[in-house]
């Protein structure tokens, strides 16, 4: 739409209702207008004036949120124009609120048209996003949410059904592109650690955090000694990678980033992270034409090569290497700094300031260390499977385990990408070992293929749903997230539809079913049933 932002037309005192459209079913939230005035009547403008129609929810965090409202459907558009933050309200269950940049909301007024609503309460989003209202019927709804599902329309009521009045668009509207689907691929997992990220503890350990960072941003320094302690205490456990996100309101975030990286060129990566974070204060407000001059300081404070480091600072490789970490993180879907991740998970950064932090931390990484001792210790890290199937082509897939084989027909019509790179893990030794780490009689499924406890061989692809194929037992799927499958496998033994519509569907079970039903996970002392292995051919 473009311009500024629309001017006030709703009544705050009024009580406004949202009707968001889709094919799964109505979400309807109610609009608080008085703790957010700007930002529902920015929102009913353009719900009233079309702009959200055909737009689609672009991510999706199961146990987090849903986030829609973006006409280049990345992460990256809006209308044209930002709201200011109007922070009073908590993120409750059902929360809707304004996606924005990272930053502090006072310096990052960014907010526009993508809004987020939570799945669960998320304290941890508390005072730095605009929650304008809550979800009052749909949280179904909600939860079955997929990447892609399309915004029909959102309709605005007030409470008593009457229509609302707003202003009409600025300039003329250009329809929102609706983005045309993305192809079903296969992509290396952004948070597998690298052979050149930058480790700090236990490079063997077998739990890890990722830290996402920009060593001009205030949250980060304050953070830094928190995290220093918090190392100095697990790191025999425990390894950190830091990863640079310079965030684009800190304009002194990539040369400091490429600083360190020309540190790491000689060996001091570390020391002049920690330098960067303790120093903030003394280089964060300076003009930017004097960040080199500093920098220099501190390469020649930290003993370097000061003329090697300056032609580092300013090569094409370092440059590359910063612009690396922003593009894992990018498809980590961080948003702001610091960002942090638990072997995998993204884990909000109140969660490591509680006084007992260490020794739940270092209590999770024993249990953890246990967990996978004797697994495969296979450098399973794939960029991609290579492609192995025929789509007009099945496949037999025989599981042999320690209590029988089961056999299950492959099918790519199915879904072609999953398909292949089971066949490809298969022909890999991928699975050949793998314990069973769920039986669930409740659900009637078990799921396995976790060898490495990385859970993913270096890779994820994308989700090729089948829906209501859950309906009878047997069915072969991949687990995943929502929005990407992993390599484990999941075999059903009873119908399961509260697993419908959530998973890569690849084939179904043709003999072993009981094998299936009889295998069991760890449990106490006893081990777990393991699959010795997987073994796939074409079907004659």
């Amino acid at each position: 739409m473009g311009g500024a932002p629309p001017p006030l037309t709703i009544d705050p005192s009024q009580r406004y209702l949202a009707t968001i459209k889709t094919a799964k079913g109505d979400i309807v939230v109610e609009l608080n207008a008085q703790a957010a005035p700007q930002t529902v009547n920015n929102f009913i403008y353009l719900a009233q004036n079309g702009f959200y129609d055909g737009l689609t929810f672009h991510r999706v965090e199961p146990g987090f949120v849903i986030q829609g409202g973006d006409p280049l459907g990345n992460g990256t558009g809006g209308p044209g124009y930002d709201i200011p933050p109007e922070i009073k309200l908590p993120h409750v269950d059902g929360a809707i609120a304004m996606a924005r940049l990272g930053g502090p909301p006072e310096s990052t007024p960014s907010s526009g048209s993508q809004f987020y609503i939570t799945i669960g309460a998320q304290p941890n989003l508390d005072n730095n996003y605009t929650v304008f209202g809550v979800t009052i019927r749909g949280q179904d709804v909600v939860r079955a949410i997929r990447v892609g599902d399309v915004i029909q329309r959102i309709d605005i009521t007030t409470a008593d059904g009457s229509a609302v009045a707003v202003a009409p668009p600025q300039a003329t509207a250009i329809p929102a592109p609706t983005p045309l689907p993305k192809p079903v691929t296969c992509e290396a997992v952004p948070l597998n650690v690298n052979a050149d990220d930058h480790i700090l503890g236990n490079p063997q350990a077998a739990t890890t955090i990722i830290e996402y960072g920009d060593f001009q941003c205030p949250a980060c320094a304050a953070f830094h000694p928190q995290m220093k302690t918090l190392m100095g205490t697990v790191s025999d456990t425990v390894r950190l990678v830091f990863r640079h996100f310079p965030l684009p309101q800190h304009d002194k975030a990539i040369p400091t980033a490429r600083a360190a990286e020309a540190a790491a060129l000689q060996g001091k990566f570390w020391e002049m992270h920690d330098l960067l974070y303790e120093k903030q204060g003394e280089w964060s407000n300076k003009p930017l034409a004097e960040i080199t001059a500093t920098l220099k300081a501190y390469a020649e404070a930290l003993k370097l090569d000061v003329a090697q480091f300056e032609r580092d600072l300013v090569s094409d490789a370092v440059a590359a290497r910063v612009q690396r970490d922003v593009a894992s993180g990018r498809a980590a879907n961080v948003a702001g700094t610091p960002w942090l991740f638990l072997d995998g998970r993204d884990i909000p950064l109140q969660a490591f300031q509680q006084p007992d932090t260490a020794a739940q931390l270092r209590s999770y990484a024993d249990r953890r260390a246990k967990d996978i001792a004797g697994l495969s210790t296979k450098a399973f890290n794939f960029a991609k499977p290579e492609q192995v199937t025929r789509k007009d082509a099945k496949y037999v897939m025989t599981v042999k385990t320690n209590r029988g084989d089961v056999v299950a027909e492959l099918d790519p019509a199915l879904a072609p990408v999953n398909v292949n790179a089971t066949v490809f893990l298969a022909q890999q030794g991928y699975f050949d070992g793998a314990p069973v780490v769920l039986n669930d009689p409740q659900i009637g499924a078990i799921l396995f293929g976790n060898p490495t406890a990385a859970g993913n061989p270096g890779f994820e692809c994308g989700v090729e749903l089948t829906p209501g194929a859950m309906s009878k037992p047997g069915i072969v799927a991949l687990f995943g997230n929502g929005n990407t499958s992993s390599a484990q496998l999941i075999f059903t033994y009873s119908p399961t539809l509260e697993l419908d519509g959530r998973f890569s569907i690849i084939g179904q079970v043709i003999s072993g079913l009981e094998v299936v039903k009889s295998l069991k996970a760890a449990q106490g002392d006893a081990k777990a049933d393991a699959i010795q292995s997987v073994i796939v051919e074409p079907k004659r």
